[in-house]
């Protein structure tokens, strides 16, 4: 445990001489996305919330249905299959948003953000924010959790993410698998392509600056997870919003997210 503790606070401290450096060189941030080119497309306005919704009541409708017809197998199989189900919804939903892209977007998927050119950079550059967005993650965190005990008493806890639960609590194998290929590379695929290529994109359409429309579609993405979290993940989305808005590239916030989703989880069977 004692070289968990020292990884975390190395990658703690690193993060904040990046961020101090950033805040320097970018004049506090004002700076830092002057010339943030729009990515040109021709989505209608009500697509991106079509998508979104649509997403959400087939989720919702999928999982009482996936229920209901697993409710006589044992509970880490009733896990299995239901998450089985909502990989399935995912992959078509990516499915349709790349063909949605590709209509809809000036120079199709690379002027969504698909692009194979610059990819060793997209990760370098993607570990970098990730390791600036860290401290100021756990802080958040640990601050939700402090006002909680403050509030609720000792027995407080923060609310575990629902896969990072699964996870946890079971241990067999083939649905361990399962979860974290849901967990670290399914989910941050299909949220970046969501709430960065098509929310973050249509707002960027509307002429919202790129700062404006990187926190609106933060908003979004922070409020459809666990209130606990917010706090924490509406700073983790910002700093993925900037990395697209930056770069150009879905790739480099796929990878912020993905290092995020997978750190997570290993930490948490640490």
């Amino acid at each position: 445990m004692t070289g968990y503790y020292i990884f975390i606070l190395a990658m703690s401290l690193a993060g904040v001489a990046l961020l101090t450096a950033w805040l320097i060189k970018t004049e506090w941030g004002t700076k830092a996305l002057l010339g943030a080119e729009y990515r040109r497309n021709a989505m209608p306005d009500y697509l991106p919330f079509l998508v979104i919704f649509g997403w959400l009541i087939l989720a919702a409708v999928s999982s009482n249905l996936l229920e209901k017809l697993a409710s006589d197998y044992a509970g880490w199989q009733q896990k299995f299959i239901t998450y089985t189900g909502f990989i399935t919804i995912e992959i078509i939903v990516i499915i349709l948003i790349l063909k949605l892209a590709k209509r809809y977007f000036e120079e199709g998927l690379k002027g969504f953000g698909f692009r194979a050119k610059g990819i060793f950079s997209d990760i370098i550059k993607a570990a970098a924010i990730f390791i600036v967005a860290w401290p100021l993650v756990l802080v958040l965190l640990y601050a939700v959790l402090y006002i909680g005990k403050m509030i609720a008493g000792p027995e407080f806890q923060i609310e575990r993410n629902e896969g990072l639960a699964v996870i946890l609590e079971n241990d067999q194998l083939s649905l361990r698998i399962l979860m974290i290929f849901f967990a670290v590379i399914l989910t941050p695929i299909f949220e970046e392509l969501v709430f960065r290529g098509l929310l973050q994109s249509y707002l960027r359409n509307l002429n919202y600056g790129p700062w404006q429309s990187i926190f609106i579609a933060s908003v979004m993405f922070a409020v459809l997870h666990p209130w606990m979290h917010l706090p924490a993940l509406l700073v983790l989305s910002v700093a993925m919003g900037y990395a697209y808005e930056k770069s150009g590239s879905l790739l480099r916030p796929i990878f912020v997210h993905l290092l995020f989703n997978g750190l997570t989880i290993a930490f948490a069977l640490i």
